[in-house]
């Protein structure tokens, strides 16, 4: 398997996401730090394209300096290629839902401070780096319809491949697969992994059956943890602290007042929780 996956990654959440699953309304972005080592890197001694703390995107000179480039706060999508050189930046349109959920242009910033637009003419519904960087993949069309797939050389923004995206996600090539696919394809499977995924989810059964109504939010704390979204003090939506796909939602009764209209106090009384569910992560 290729090394085609991002070290830095930072998605502005949406309304609708195919694979990031956010269900939120906040415009703060998510920092994700996918590899070890990372956010220990010092950005004075970095030689490596990133994000300074004033949130602007920079890549490297060739006498090794820094170039600014854009503002993170333009990307509705950010990331960094393997080679620690190239930068992604999925350009947001507007603030409006249907803009925002259907950007159209993907800019490249290259060492040197080269930049590469690629604008297929109808929205971008997924992307990311192949071969440590040196191409990209772009899938574009309407949200309701079959798209098309586009490989291209990330130095100069020509067509390397090119497919309409088929019936049977089998059939697509490994650089137009998404992460979720890839993932979920080279899962290990056997008997013995079986018994003992189902054990797990058997534990998981018997941990969150023990929280009941009556019982206090500092008792819930110590299976499950929050998570992005709209809530309040009276409700949210919990996650099991050793899988985030794995949630319920609870309802609070009040106990005594809050310092701040945003505190969840431990003493609060579980009113209702319900039956575990899966669902994708939400951020905010």
């Amino acid at each position: 398997m290729e090394g085609n996956r991002c070290n830095l990654y930072i998605r502005r959440p949406k309304q609708v996401r195919l694979c990031s699953e956010v269900l939120c309304i906040s415009f703060l972005l998510q920092i994700l730090l996918l590899c070890p080592g990372v956010a220990a890197q010092n950005l004075e001694d970095s030689k490596e394209a990133g994000i300074d703390p004033q949130g602007y995107v920079y890549v490297i000179s060739d006498e090794g300096k820094r170039i600014k480039v854009t503002e993170t706060k333009r990307c509705e999508m950010l990331l960094v290629a393997p080679n620690r050189q190239t930068v992604g930046c999925l350009v947001m349109r507007g603030a409006e839902a249907e803009e925002f959920s259907h950007p159209l242009n993907l800019e490249i910033y290259l060492k040197g401070g080269r930049q590469i637009t690629i604008e297929p003419g109808t929205p971008i519904r997924d992307w990311h780096f192949w071969r440590n960087g040196e191409q990209v993949f772009v899938s574009f069309g309407s949200s309701n319809g079959p798209g098309t797939d586009v490989l291209y050389d990330t130095a100069s923004g020509q067509v390397v491949e090119k497919l309409e995206e088929p019936s049977d996600e089998g059939l697509l090539p490994q650089w137009a697969r998404n992460r979720l696919q890839i993932d979920s394809e080279s899962l290990p499977m056997s008997a013995a992994l079986a018994q003992e995924r189902t054990k797990w989810i058997a534990k998981i059964l018997w941990q969150t059956g023990k929280i009941k109504p009556g019982m206090q939010r500092s008792d819930l704390l110590k299976v499950f943890t929050t998570e992005g979204g709209v809530s309040t003090r009276f409700q949210r939506t919990y996650v099991y602290k050793e899988c985030p796909y794995i949630k319920v939602d609870v309802r609070f009764k009040a106990v005594g007042s809050a310092k701040t209209p945003f505190e969840e106090p431990p003493e609060d009384i579980i009113e209702s929780i319900s039956r575990p569910y899966l669902g994708w992560t939400v951020a905010d």
